[in-house]
């Protein structure tokens, strides 16, 4: 038996709670000045209750299957906002944000409006709470073994000195217990190359950052060399 349509006032009160919700969670991420703010908040609650009511609308009861491509299509969109820049990621909270604010979307065009506000809720108070709280996990002191050593080395040598110094790094990272997360080559103001190798090792420094200077200062050509060391807990 084919359900009955959709009542539009139903449907605009549903509209209505996937809107003031959207906005609601939108807030958070606006005042924190993130990527995707309170506009593309709202847009994603109400493009999920839009297409999760299109079937109750047109008397069909194939809702899951509309609700399954939401999560796809919102899956891309939130992969958009995550960034990679070196060894850091960022965008990931505002993604998980977008994909769940998503789900409150669809609860609401379902017309599930107090599971959609109990949703919203979770989701505010743990933007709201989450990061303090995970900063103040970060300061508990750890044991030294479980420290990750990051450095980004810095090296500027001329064209013909560019296969010496990257053998020079490889040799380092191969002969080590060191990892090498990039090598980057880029043009320098005067005319000779600058390279950037980001290197990491289980544990604290124990000087291999000021080794690595070291071996790198005595290539033939190599100038200028110089490293940042940051530690971190893993």
């Amino acid at each position: 038996m084919t359900p009955a349509p959709l009542a539009q006032g139903f449907f605009l009160e549903r509209l209505a709670v996937a809107t003031a919700l959207g906005l609601v969670i939108g807030l958070e991420r606006q005042w924190r000045q993130r990527a995707a703010g309170l506009h593309t908040s709202t847009l994603v609650a109400v493009g999920a209750a839009l297409f999760t009511a299109i079937p109750e609308l047109v008397g069909s009861s194939d809702v899951m299957r509309v609700i399954a491509q939401v999560v796809t299509g919102v899956g891309f969109l939130a992969g958009g906002v995550i960034l990679r820049e070196g060894f850091s990621v960022r965008g990931l909270i505002t993604a998980a944000t977008l994909w769940a604010t998503a789900a409150v979307g669809a609860l609401a065009g379902a017309g599930l409006e107090t599971q959609a506000l109990a949703g919203a809720g979770v989701i505010v108070t743990v933007n709201l709470f989450g990061v303090p709280f995970a900063n103040w996990i970060a300061r508990i002191p750890r044991g030294r073994e479980n420290l990750q050593t990051t450095y980004t080395l810095r090296v500027a040598c001329s064209e013909a000195q560019r296969e010496s110094v990257r053998s020079c790094i490889l040799h380092q990272v191969h002969t080590t217990s060191l990892t090498l997360g990039s090598l980057a080559t880029t043009q320098a103001a005067n005319g000779g190359l600058a390279m950037t190798a980001e290197i990491s090792k289980p544990g604290p420094d124990q000087n291999i950052g000021e080794q690595l200077r070291s071996a790198l200062a005595s290539v033939a050509g190599a100038d200028a060399v110089n490293y940042d060391m940051a530690e971190q807990s893993t």
